[in-house]
């Protein structure tokens, strides 16, 4: 919870009007979306300890396994799997506009939730430990990353990195 209200802090006015408008036009999926935001934290924690806080491939995992899960538990409450897929979009992107990074680490992050959004939606399998053990795997064949257009050739079902381990 602490790390939902840190972002909060964080938000200009402008941007907590923007969050605002967007979760009460989709307040059915606020629950979801906590749920899944307070699991994907307590499971970077105890498979990375604090390394998912840097742009390690631990983030990796945090980033896809958060968008994956906000979409599996938003899913239970909206059937139209496109709508889901939005909002997750906009509300991890949101996340991304209110706590920016540099512009790589940036682009890192969008791929990495992109990547989460590609397999909730090609994977039919949606149980919880099914998508740790995927995204845990994905973590160990992260590709490391220098530029914006080593990025580019990286297809969205294989997580980027900046640094291979948290110093």
């Amino acid at each position: 919870m602490k790390e939902i209200w840190g972002v909060i802090r964080r938000a200009r006015p402008g941007q907590l009007l923007e969050l605002l408008f967007l979760c009460l036009q989709n307040i059915r999926l606020i629950w979801p979306t906590y749920k899944a935001t307070r699991i994907t934290v307590e499971q970077a924690n105890r498979h990375f300890g604090l390394s998912h806080r840097r742009n390690t491939p631990a983030n990796a995992f945090r980033h896809a396994l958060w968008n994956w899960l906000i979409a599996c538990e938003s899913s239970k409450k909206v059937k139209n799997e496109e709508k889901v897929l939005r909002w997750t979009q906009k509300i991890t992107d949101m996340h991304e506009k209110i706590l920016p990074g540099n512009a790589l680490s940036n682009a890192m992050d969008l791929h990495n939730n992109e990547v989460g959004r590609q397999y909730f939606r090609n994977e039919k399998q949606r149980e919880m430990e099914f998508g740790i053990s995927l995204f845990l795997d994905l973590s160990k064949h992260s590709q490391l990353i220098q530029n914006q257009d080593e990025l580019q050739k990286v297809p969205h079902t294989q997580f980027v990195h900046l640094i291979d381990k948290a110093s």
